[in-house]
């Protein structure tokens, strides 16, 4: 018996798991309790892609065994695999308790506490792992994924490089450096590094879809779409794949083909949209006249505001619209106009008809933009209040540049705060800064004037202050935030910088903005060229001082 063990593990060694399986499964028939068989019987399920039988295997084994390091390690793998992230992170703790020189537990338990949200903890595991075995890519890759999470990026690339200098052909780590090399901006990097991987793994659609993403950032938009397609025809179930086709479409202003798509974002784990009534979701089929229309976002805040406009043609069909939104954004919205009862994140309406998702509402109601002026209002006592606070003096510009640059997706959307230095030294221009936690630091090292007002927006409401301010103000410069949609919601005349590629609702080659028609858009010639963006604003900023004069 156990020359055939050593036979079965010999195979499975090699990959040969049909063959492994029939002997091991000799081995059982002829004695069910041979531990050493069912365990690695138990792998190979794993390894098929079993986790149920794999479990089942495993879990005896252990029971009989119980100080069996690799058994409690394995039985981690499989819990994991079944989503049971607690109890296999206590697997992992109990065989590395008894055997804490073993790289494979602390690199599968780093990757446990890394799906459990404990990315410091993470970090530490996967150090261990690495302090085992330096040159072990697996682990340099998973700890490389929790630095791209923690934002630490150059950390981040350093460790894939490393995983790709011992491996270079882990087409995992190709790809996840491609994701860090976008992060960076560095969109050709990004591109051949995910051709690399391809080139590897041809039938990866995530692949496929990151490398549409980085063609899309460098202007090729045709290939981008192609990308997207090959991704589709491998995954078609893959709501990014087919989330960013329709941001695509959005981009290039088809409506008709990029709305429909959009909805995918609903089945988006991160995004958490989709919500499940015994009341149906309306469609726009539906005759709403007289009728509760229950609507939600869970996503930015920026978001909110661009499609609060959508409530008002909701109403106009005869319904009645109450609202769920991020609970800082209540006191904004309940100034709105038209008003609309607005309740907090976690509530649901009590009696509602039918409901629907905020950003789904265009889809609903025919796909167009209704570009209203003001749809917003900043509350009249605080509008009074920073009056007296800011006088009246000069040329009084509102200004923000940074948004939340950890956030995937922000990427090259901030610029700098010293990019308006030029601005700033424009006779009779006061620079007020609207900017808040991140991004604020740089106002030590400006070398200009920038006023700044301490306690703004701290209180229980977002943008209150902020929409006083830029009431009381001559302009408002902003990058792609959500101050942006504020400004643009408000009607208050706005300057937005964009990054070359800008995200879908700006759309391309225009310097005005169907959503917002206060808005003016400054657009990068290239990516990471803020200059020539500034410089035009300066020209321009030049001459309407001058006939203000």
């Amino acid at each position: 018996m156990t020359d055939l063990l050593d036979q079965a593990v010999a195979l499975h060694g090699q990959g040969r798991l049909a063959e492994a399986e029939r002997l091991y499964g000799q081995i059982l028939a002829a004695n069910p309790g041979h531990l050493d068989a069912r365990h690695m019987l138990g792998v190979l399920k794993a390894q098929q892609g079993m986790p149920g039988e794999a479990h089942a295997l495993i879990a005896p084994v252990v029971a009989a065994r119980p100080h069996d390091a690799l058994a409690l390690a394995n039985l981690g793998n499989v819990l994991n695999d079944l989503g049971r992230l607690e109890e296999a992170l206590a697997a992992y703790d109990r065989s590395l308790a008894i055997d804490a020189n073993y790289p494979p537990a602390w690199c599968n338990r780093g990757n446990v506490l890394k799906d459990l949200g404990r990315l410091d903890q993470a970090l530490a595991s996967y150090e261990r792992a690495l302090a085992l075995a330096p040159d072990f890519p697996l682990a340099l890759n998973n700890r490389a994924n929790v630095l791209l999470k923690l934002g630490r990026l150059e950390d981040a690339l350093a460790g894939y490089d490393r995983a790709l200098a011992l491996d270079p052909g882990y087409a995992e780590a190709h790809a996840n450096r491609g994701d860090v090399l976008q992060r960076l901006c560095r969109y050709d990097e990004a591109l051949a590094a995910y051709e690399q991987s391809l080139a590897i793994a041809p039938d990866a659609p995530p692949t496929w879809n990151s490398r549409g993403v980085a063609l899309l950032q460098l202007g090729r938009l045709d290939e981008a779409r192609q990308s997207y397609v090959r991704g589709a025809a491998l995954a078609p179930d893959m709501p990014e794949i087919r989330l960013n086709q329709g941001l695509l479409y959005l981009l290039e202003q088809d409506f008709a083909k990029g709305w429909p798509l959009f909805e995918a974002r609903k089945e988006m784990p991160d995004l958490d949209e989709a919500r499940n009534f015994s009341q149906p979701l309306w469609t726009g089929a539906e005759d709403i006249r007289n009728k509760t229309l229950f609507v939600y976002i869970r996503r930015g805040l920026g978001d909110a505001i661009q499609f609060y406009r959508y409530v008002a043609l909701a109403q106009a069909r005869g319904a009645r619209v109450i609202l769920s939104v991020n609970d800082p954004l209540l006191p904004l919205l309940q100034s709105a106009v038209p008003q609309v009862p607005t309740i907090g994140l976690g509530e649901v309406a009590e009696v509602f008809d039918y409901h629907i998702p905020l950003m789904s509402l265009p889809l609903a109601l025919g796909g167009n933009i209704p570009a209203t002026a003001r749809y917003l209002a900043a509350e009249p006592a605080r509008v009074a209040q920073w009056r007296a606070r800011l006088g009246n003096e000069g040329y009084r510009i509102a200004i923000s540049w940074q948004g939340d640059a950890v956030t995937m997706g922000a990427e090259g959307k901030s610029f700098p705060l010293s990019a308006l230095a030029g601005i700033a030294a424009i006779p009779g221009v006061r620079l007020i800064s609207l900017q808040r936690n991140a991004g604020s630091e740089q106002l030590a090292q400006a070398g200009m004037r920038v006023e700044t007002f301490p306690g703004f927006d701290e209180g229980g409401g977002a943008f209150l202050d902020s929409a006083a301010i830029m009431e009381n103000c001559d302009l408002v410069i902003s990058c792609d935030t959500a101050l942006a949609h504020l400004v643009g919601a408000l009607g208050v005349p706005g300057w937005i910088a964009l990054k070359h590629v800008p995200e879908w609702r700006w759309f391309l080659n225009r310097e005005d903005s169907p959503w917002y028609p206060s808005l003016r858009l400054f657009r990068q010639p290239s990516t990471g060229a803020w200059g020539p963006v500034f410089r035009a604003m300066e020209d321009e900023l030049s001459r309407l001082i001058s006939r203000r004069v």
